[in-house]
């Protein structure tokens, strides 16, 4: 009996993560089924068009223009506005929907479902990476149920739940697990310097970068990863001269990563760096639009994942606990939050939420996994009052995605600062859908095991 009970607690990580998988991959074909094209649409088909045309039409000069916000170079071809990384997230899928769809006899144009099928499994398959990935990273630094309540508070409380199951396609969940590798990479190196290690992270940080060029802020959470104190940062800086034949490997393997995008430009452009956001830019770099992109109505991040709050309790209520990363968080966070807010489009267009910070989510487990570690060592009634509070605001975040899905897109400034817009839609939430439940499964099976946990452990002390 003991024996088959310990068998069952080694397996718990795979049995919940498979319990996760099936849940969310439910719920995706489920809010997707009646409009199956808009898996890939708009941004995501910008992302996703250097595949059909690379592998399909053998073309890159004759892309056909559909919903992404199409860029022409002077011969009037119609060029891809969005960088390559993403479609290398893709690639896999992508082969194995083609395949499929030839052998079959389904129509493999890169349009249809095998495709779309094929883009909701890339999605769903790169998020629970991600988060297992988080899983372990946060299990180096506290227990497995707190590690696991951080994890899902972040799957199920904001806005991740949201573009894993909807907008899959989209560049945060895949520039959210390359965060997680860099940072266990980075971890590793830390430990023990490593050549090797160098060479992958700056794959992995050019990768990140060919995602979202935004996403170079990361290096600065890396260098400062693990740092406290100013003498802390100062050893730092001698480790990397020290070992500057490692900085120097990961630069080139970061700039190795980006070849791809600066050949794409050479061909279309004749150029080998092109910027093609023409007419956009940070146009409120002067006054940019903090407030906004925290708390407005429209796509404000703390409004639509107030769950995140218990971050910056975190590092406001225990700034000592190394743990907390509270350096490297207020840096890389605060520029972040800057350029979003001097973006021209500060709320980045038809959104759930403020969706450029899911790839900085990974940092922010830090201090929340802090916070709800020393909540809980205070007892029961503390531990049993946070795991309610945090399933309510689960509630409402996969509450509201619902009716995002019923009420359209929430944009245009009828949303600015409009609280009882806001409140309309909160006063719809549904409560007895059984997809809700399922989202909700998984934080009551971490709750019954961990009070099994607890049991074990005094039966035993006993």
């Amino acid at each position: 009996m003991r024996s088959s009970s310990t068998l069952f607690y080694k397996m718990r990580d795979k049995i919940l993560l498979t319990l996760i998988f099936s849940c969310l991959m439910y719920v995706c074909v489920f809010r997707n089924s009646d409009n199956m094209q808009g898996v890939i649409w708009s941004d995501t088909e910008g992302y996703y068009m250097y595949l059909p045309a690379l592998i399909i039409h053998k073309d890159l000069h004759h892309v056909p223009e559909r919903s992404m916000n199409n860029r022409k170079n002077e011969k009037g071809e119609v060029m891809m506005k969005y960088t390559c990384g993403v479609a290398f997230c893709y690639l896999p899928f992508f082969l194995g929907a083609h395949v499929y769809a030839t052998l079959t006899g389904a129509d493999s144009s890169g349009f249809s479902n095998p495709y779309y099928y094929g883009l909701m499994l890339c999605g769903i398959v790169w998020g629970l990476l991600g988060m297992y990935g988080l899983l372990r990273l946060l299990g180096l630094y506290f227990s497995n149920v707190v590690a696991w309540l951080a994890m899902l508070v972040l799957l199920l409380g904001t806005n991740y739940f949201y573009y894993i199951t909807k907008y899959m396609g989209m560049s945060h969940i895949y520039s959210f697990t390359i965060v997680v590798w860099l940072l266990q990479l980075t971890t590793k190196y830390y430990q023990i310097p490593n050549r090797k290690i160098a060479i992958v992270g700056g794959l992995l940080m050019g990768w990140l970068v060919l995602i979202r060029p935004t996403n170079c802020i990361v290096a600065l959470f890396l260098l400062l990863y693990n740092i406290t104190t100013v003498s802390e940062l100062q050893q730092r800086i001698y480790l990397f001269w020290s070992r500057r034949g490692d900085v120097v490997v990961w630069a080139a393997s970061a700039f190795l990563a980006i070849v791809p995008q600066l050949l794409y430009w050479r061909e279309m452009t004749g150029k080998w760096v092109y910027y093609s956001y023409d007419g956009e830019g940070f146009e409120y770099w002067k006054s940019p639009k903090i407030l906004a992109v925290l708390a407005d109505t429209q796509n404000g991040l703390f409004i639509y994942a107030p769950v995140l709050l218990l971050f910056v309790v975190g590092m406001v209520m225990f700034p000592k606990d190394r743990r907390t990363q509270a350096v490297g968080i207020t840096v890389t966070f605060g520029l972040a939050t800057y350029l979003f807010a001097s973006w021209w489009a500060w709320n980045f267009g038809a959104a759930y939420g403020h969706r450029c910070y899911i790839e900085y989510f990974p940092l922010l487990a830090f201090p929340m996994a802090v916070f709800i570690e020393k909540i809980r060592a205070k007892g029961i009634v503390y531990s049993t009052v946070l795991t309610i509070i945090i399933m309510l605001l689960v509630y409402y975040n996969v509450g509201l995605t619902r009716i995002n899905d019923k009420n359209g897109i929430w944009c245009g400034d009828q949303w600015r600062w409009n609280w009882q817009l806001w409140a309309d839609m909160v006063n719809k939430i549904p409560d007895k859908e059984n997809w809700v439940l399922s989202a909700l499964l998984p934080m009551l099976v971490i709750l019954i095991l961990d009070i099994k946990n607890n049991v074990a452990s005094t039966t035993k002390e006993a």
